[in-house]
């Protein structure tokens, strides 16, 4: 196994916001994109394609009549943008954000939900960062007030999630101070309290491996102990690579439990790395007493019995976690923009961008071809098999305190031992993480049989009759 684990300096923060209220901070995010697109990409290779993918989403659009061929067609596929339609579309977030700067400085209107209408004082007022100067200003004088912050380190770090519930924001934190500050101040004047800035600033562990151990297995060793340990963590997969995010206050401890686990720093890679022969010694010795960790998942299903929780698994939400191709990170940040400034109506359940360097741009799309060729993203607009379809179970964290340590790790590890013991192998899964719920992604191959171990956790300490087994999995599928 080998496995390198990069710490990122800068200073990361966390917004929760309900899925009803993300039209609050419309002008924010389309800000904060606008300025994450104008960083830029080292390359361009726009014809580069997947055969395989195109025909996956050819045959799909001949099923549903969907995007006809040139001679019949009815509707345009999305083009890639060039250079100057990317031009043309920035300066249209641009005006995008004039428009809901004005609108909202001047009434707080309706949410999705149907509420109404709630005035509020001109000091609360959103005021417009309409110029192109003062948005690119303000977003490049973000990172200087901040002496902690290297300059000489390129943060590109960002991650923008929606669920049908919550929208999550992770940004550098005076991104954060100074793109969300406003909408947040409207928040607490109107009393939203479901509004959650996380008071604790977060650094990201990035995790790569050299493809030789699994990585669920990876994730779990590499966060066993910090969680063990009561370190509150976030788990999110991006197609490139893993994140985890740890309390900025606990870099020291972190790293002090990561030099225990035989990580030593290398200054040629500027991150921890870890090479040793346990993946070998799992095979030789039996994998299932190494298994992710057995104190966790008590902790875990007991916390969930007390509070009434149960994972539940979305068995018709069809995902993807995919990526955009060398050279369209531009253009693909900017399609995120009009998808997310609800111009276009075109935002799904969920959905997810997260950059992780300056070439590499992260999506959680839907699987379905004509939904994602309304949103611009066709087979040969980003990379990955389309064949790989995931299943979202959601975890709603809301009746457990912010700080809870563990929960994901938990039951990450009661799936992967739970599949073990059915059929003796391992699966992949990813990680989804909101500040008020879980989402752990699971292979669509592998519902029925997590279904069956969800539906045998004995979450109330007596073994559950038939009738009540039936009806959690008719909810799972």
């Amino acid at each position: 196994m080998n496995t390198q684990v990069h710490l990122n300096p800068t200073k990361l923060s966390i917004l929760s916001v309900p899925r009803d209220k993300y039209w609050i901070f419309t002008a924010s995010v389309l800000q904060l994109l606008y300025g994450e697109s104008s960083k830029g990409s080292s390359t361009n290779n726009n014809d580069f394609s997947s055969d395989s993918d195109d025909d996956e989403d050819s045959s799909e659009r001949k099923t549903s009549d969907y995007n006809k061929n040139e001679a019949g067609s009815s509707r345009k596929p999305i083009p890639n943008l060039n250079d100057d339609e990317i031009s043309s579309f920035g300066s249209n977030v641009r005006s995008s954000i004039d428009s809901h700067s004005r609108n909202h400085s001047e009434d707080i209107g309706p949410s999705t939900s149907g509420t109404n209408r709630r005035s509020v004082d001109n000091s609360s007022k959103i005021h417009s960062h309409g110029s192109s100067d003062s948005l690119e200003n303000n977003y490049s004088n973000a990172y200087d007030s901040d002496p902690d912050n290297d300059p000489n380190n390129d943060n590109y770090f960002f991650h923008i999630a929606l669920t049908p519930v919550e929208c999550t924001i992770i940004c550098a934190s005076e991104l954060m101070q100074t793109l969300f500050v406003e909408p947040i101040e409207v928040c607490k004047k109107l009393q939203y309290e479901d509004v959650k800035l996380i008071d604790e600033s977060f650094l990201s562990l990035q995790v790569d491996s050299d493809g030789s151990f699994d990585n669920s297995l990876r994730i779990l060793e590499l966060t066993k102990p910090l969680s063990e340990n009561n370190i509150s963590l976030f788990f999110l997969s991006s197609h490139f690579n893993d994140i985890v995010l740890i309390p900025y206050s606990l870099k020291e401890k972190v790293v002090s439990i990561l030099t225990k686990k035989n990580f030593e720093f290398s200054d040629i890679s500027n991150s921890y790395i870890m090479t040793n022969n346990e993946s070998t010694e799992f095979e030789e010795e039996g994998v299932e007493e190494e298994l992710g960790s057995k104190f966790l998942e008590e902790k875990t299903f007991k916390l969930f019995s007390e509070r009434n929780i149960k994972p539940v698994i979305n068995g018709k939400v069809k995902l993807l976690l995919t990526g955009a191709r060398a050279g369209e990170v531009n253009n693909t940040i900017l399609k995120c923009a009009k998808i997310l400034s609800g111009i276009s109506n075109t935002i799904s359940e969920y959905f997810a961008i997260t950059r992780t360097s300056i070439n590499e741009v992260s999506l959680i799309l839907p699987k379905s071809s004509r939904r994602r060729g309304r949103m611009g993203f066709d087979s040969k607009n980003i990379i990955g098999s389309t064949q790989d379809i995931i299943i979202p179970i959601s975890i709603d964290f809301s009746k457990l305190p912010l700080d809870s340590t563990g929960i994901v790790a938990g039951v990450a590890s009661k799936l992967v031992n739970g599949v073990k013991h059915y059929n003796d192998s391992l699966f992949e899964m990813n990680y989804f993480s909101m500040a008020r719920s879980g989402i752990i992604m699971i292979p669509q191959e592998n519902v029925e049989i997590i279904s069956d171990v969800l539906n045998n956790i004995d979450y109330d300490g007596d073994a559950k009759d038939d009738e009540s087994t039936e009806k959690i999995a008719s909810l799972a599928l």
